[in-house]
């Protein structure tokens, strides 16, 4: 299902959502959301309402990822507020509701995220929140990640300058990109 929400109704519309799914059904919900800002900002508006919830991002430990995904897989946990970094090898079959509060960065994206849902069979339900904002949003953080043949001819001309002979690169696109304004909104 697509939702067209307004940015101040979002998160009452997925407390309300959770709310009637938790209540109603047993099983877990995972909330996709697009930064890690994100996710902590509505684990912890659910969790001042009483949904007992866990943000999930690649900034969290590796133990702390390793107890919030058992806890989600055993239930003691019903509701993840995660970016894309989560699901990856999940095995928890009875998720019932899947929430995109942002919108994914693709398609494949979307189709694996939104196929975590129901994967015991049994009825589930895939529901994408829209607001125009979130796609222009989605745009930006998609025009940061990407770098021209250009943008890296200039960065290892950057590197040849401060000394390194055959420089090695380790580092993400929104690293590179803060030192020219760009301001990290806490992806992934």
């Amino acid at each position: 299902q697509v939702w067209p929400v307004t940015k101040n109704e979002k998160d009452d519309v997925i407390f309300n959502c959770l709310k009637d799914s938790l209540s109603s059904k047993s099983g877990g919900a995972i909330v996709y959301c697009s930064t890690r800002r994100n996710t902590k900002e509505l684990s912890r508006f659910l969790n001042e309402k009483g949904i007992l919830c866990e943000a999930f991002h690649a900034g969290r430990s590796e133990p702390d990822k390793r107890n919030i995904q058992d806890d989600f897989v055993k239930g003691k946990i019903p509701v993840i507020c995660a970016t894309n970094a989560f699901g990856m090898g999940i095995d928890k079959k009875d998720i019932r509701l899947v929430i995109h509060a942002d919108i994914p960065g693709s398609l494949e994206n979307y189709l694996q995220e939104a196929g975590r849902a129901g994967r015991d069979m049994e009825p589930s339900d895939c529901i994408l929140l829209y607001d125009q904002e979130d796609i222009e949003n989605q745009f930006s953080l998609n025009a940061y990640s990407k770098l021209s043949i250009k943008d890296i001819k200039k960065i290892l001309a950057i590197l040849k300058k401060k000394g390194a002979k055959t420089p090695e690169i380790i580092i993400t696109p929104a690293e590179i990109m803060r030192p020219i304004g760009y301001r990290d909104s806490g992806a992934s």
